[in-house]
């Protein structure tokens, strides 16, 4: 019988959303899209109907940005034959959060993970791809404001879904870089995590601090500027401890 649960994972682009699919994804029991549809949800609600077998693995036009699943990503290959018994099917697109509600007019059940993480990381990567002439997927002009502009409207997404309980908020530096949250990531799906997840968690936490000991962000004058006079640090710091607080009493 098809799974009824559902699993989305958004944030502000350049998020930690990629990293977190990947853990996830070396769940065998969860299916869950690599942006399948990150065109189609600009336009329409995302239904039950788009997760079923015969749907989500063949591509429609205008369901999302490539053309072919398997040549996309390879974790595509295998997934039709794993919705019998999977325990959640889902997707990854960033910026679902400015659609929340939509979703759950549609499938009121889902569950939604919305990563957060600090402006700067978020801004030097969008500068980092903007000046990346051979990433044809990122506009030139989707620079710091841009940044700041999703930073903005992530958190305050974040704010008004704090204590609803199908919302799991995961702050970046304390999932990916301080402390580890898997269990509490399990704890939310109601599912216990596998030893393939496990490991593969260990081995993101390693990657992750080998990366912050290396980092080296580069940021224009500029942006520094921009981020200190515009950036919402008020409002950061206070759904920071609203998530710190709400996650602290659930444990």
């Amino acid at each position: 019988m098809m799974t009824n649960k559902y699993l989305f994972i958004c944030g502000a682009p350049r998020s930690g959303t990629t990293a977190l699919w990947r853990l996830i994804a070396s769940d065998e029991r969860i299916i869950i899209g690599v942006e399948r549809y990150g065109n189609l949800f600009f336009k329409a609600p995302l239904t039950p109907e788009l997760f079923t077998s015969d749907r989500f693995c063949n591509i429609q036009p205008g369901d999302t940005f490539y053309n072919d699943l398997t040549t996309f990503n390879p974790y595509y290959k295998n997934v039709a034959g794993r919705f019998s018994n999977a325990s959640y099917v889902g997707d990854k697109i960033p910026l679902l959060y400015n659609h929340l509600d939509r979703l759950f007019e549609q499938i009121p059940d889902a569950k939604v993970i919305i990563l957060l993480r600090n402006i700067i990381d978020i801004a030097s990567s969008y500068e980092s791809r903007a000046n990346n002439i051979d990433d044809l997927s990122w506009r030139r002009d989707k620079r710091t404001a841009s940044a700041i502009h999703d930073w903005r409207a992530s958190i305050n997404v974040l704010k008004r879904y704090i204590a609803d309980e199908r919302v799991l908020p995961l702050i970046y530096e304390d999932f990916f870089v301080n402390d580890g949250k898997l269990d509490m990531l399990y704890k939310f799906l109601e599912m216990e995590p596998t030893e393939p997840v496990i490991n593969a968690y260990q081995s993101m936490l390693q990657g992750s601090a080998n990366l912050e000991n290396n980092r080296k962000r580069h940021l224009p004058l500029d942006s520094v500027r921009l981020i200190c006079e515009t950036a919402p640090f008020g409002l950061y710091r206070q759904v920071l401890e609203e998530i710190k607080t709400s996650q602290a009493i659930a444990s």
